[in-house]
């Protein structure tokens, strides 16, 4: 149970410095999208701030495919899609806003993915259809919905 308290306490410490930050930065939006992409390597990272963030879609293909979308938003809604197809998967969404909304969905050997949201409704899907899927969703708020989806080829 101590151990409980003190999780709890580091995310609601995380819950106010990220409120204080989307505070802060509501007059002053902003975007920062990063991607390495061959056939064997594709790495994406998008970083969305501010009160009117945009939705994010990342598709890779590549044999390793890594992404990682972080949105702090205002009140309003924030949603991220990542999509990977390839040998080894990674992906990471991590959100702040109103409304959260995450889906992904990972096809190959090794899927990994894991889903933070702190927002009065949270929202995530998550399928991975391979012999080696990892999962790991955080929903901080009053309406929280989940569904998770793994197969093995």
């Amino acid at each position: 149970m101590r151990g409980g308290r003190q999780v709890l306490r580091r995310v609601l410490a995380l819950a106010a410095m990220l409120a204080a930050v989307g505070a802060a930065t509501q007059a002053c939006a902003g975007t920062v999208q990063r991607s390495v992409t061959n056939r064997n390597v594709s790495i994406q990272t998008v970083v969305q701030f501010g009160d009117n963030v945009r939705p994010v879609t990342i598709e890779e293909s590549s044999r390793v495919n890594i992404a990682r979308v972080i949105q702090i938003g205002g009140t309003g809604t924030v949603d991220a899609t990542i999509i990977q197809n390839g040998t080894r998967n990674y992906a990471n969404v991590i959100q702040v806003g109103g409304t959260t909304n995450a889906a992904i969905g990972q096809s190959g050997v090794s899927n990994t993915a894991e889903i933070t949201q702190i927002g009065n409704s949270t929202n995530a899907l998550l399928l991975q259809i391979g012999d080696m899927n990892t999962g790991a969703v955080r929903q901080f708020g009053r309406f929280n919905w989940l569904a998770i989806f793994q197969f093995s080829r």
